[in-house]
């Protein structure tokens, strides 16, 4: 039997740690956000987000969350099923991955850190979540205990680094699923998140450019030139061949020196209109298992259902 202070660790346990989040945000779920249990399954949830403010609004997106057997050491994947232009979504038609960027320069990406087409980067929001440091450290973690009084059995949490960009520094333990679910959405919500997201941690690095370009445009933005040099320095690193690297002559245009003025608008407003069209909020979904579903409905029987939970929400008071 594992130690007591390891016994979070156990695929059961976190299971029945799921179901309690869930239940909790019965009570209190960042609003716009609605989500569902898979049966059977407490480690995939599908949700519906409606943006009900800022540079998305008034999109209606869906996406799935799975949670590893080691959450909340390491971090949910979260899928969005609606194409939207956005800096932290990676495009539904094509593969990316986020990156682990060392002072050397490399860049390496792990297993772990690959996003499929439609996820949503949690780098910016959640630091400590990603990189070699922590996964050593869940590793180290989760590894057999040799003697039952070693201090190796410790539980320990990872010290946040100083100056680490993090939407939720609260020096807690562990990160809840609230947290996610609130991320998720003021990253669609809130200009100034998404002022705030570097490109290392960005899931579309071409929807990056159009938002700062868009944000520029617009006399919203003022960005460091220091800081504008060393994002393009690093775009240099990541994208440039290793021929060229070495001496090679034409490369290719880095997103970083494309046109992106009126970019963001026009795929933005094209992709907020599509989620918002019939054939998507009430058609087949990409996901035939999808459990939260529209019904198209006339304004007389919306408010009759409206008057049915008045009465009934007033007879359980």
């Amino acid at each position: 039997m594992p130690p007591f202070n390891n016994m979070s660790a156990l695929p059961s346990l976190r299971k029945q740690q799921l179901l309690a989040e869930f239940a909790g945000l019965k009570q209190a779920c960042p609003e716009g956000i609605f989500v569902s249990l898979t049966p059977g399954d407490a480690t995939l949830w599908s949700g519906v987000l409606f943006v009900r403010k800022g540079p998305y609004c008034p999109a209606i997106l869906r996406f799935q969350i799975s949670f590893p057997d080691s959450y909340p050491q390491l971090p949910p994947l979260v899928v969005f099923s609606t194409d939207m232009f956005h800096p932290l979504i990676t495009p539904l038609t094509t593969y990316m991955y986020t990156t682990d960027i060392q002072e050397s320069g490399t860049v390496s990406a792990s297993d772990q850190e690959r996003l499929p087409p439609g996820g949503f980067s949690l780098r910016h929001g959640f630091p400590d979540w990603f990189g070699r440091g922590r996964r050593s450290m869940v590793e180290a973690k989760q590894a057999p205990v040799t003697s039952p009084g070693s201090t190796s059995n410790s539980t320990t949490s990872a010290n946040p680094s100083s100056g680490t960009p993090s939407y939720m520094r609260t020096g807690k333990k562990s990160v809840s699923a609230y947290e996610v679910l609130h991320y998720i959405r003021s990253a669609f919500d809130t200009e100034e998140v998404l002022d705030s997201v570097p490109l290392a941690a960005a899931g579309n690095p071409g929807a990056w450019h159009a938002w700062r370009t868009h944000r520029k445009t617009t006399g919203k933005l003022v960005e460091d030139t220091a800081a504008e040099e060393e994002q393009k320095e690093q775009e240099q690193s990541e994208h440039r061949p290793e021929s060229v690297k070495s001496g090679s002559t034409a490369t290719p245009r880095r997103p970083g020196e494309w046109n992106w003025d009126g970019v963001w608008e026009d795929r933005v407003k094209k992709n907020v209109s599509a989620s918002l069209s019939e054939p998507v909020l009430y058609g087949e979904t990409k996901n035939s298992d999808d459990l939260i579903k529209f019904l198209a409905m006339e304004d007389t029987d919306i408010d009759s259902v409206k008057d049915n939970l008045r009465r009934t929400l007033g007879q359980a008071t």
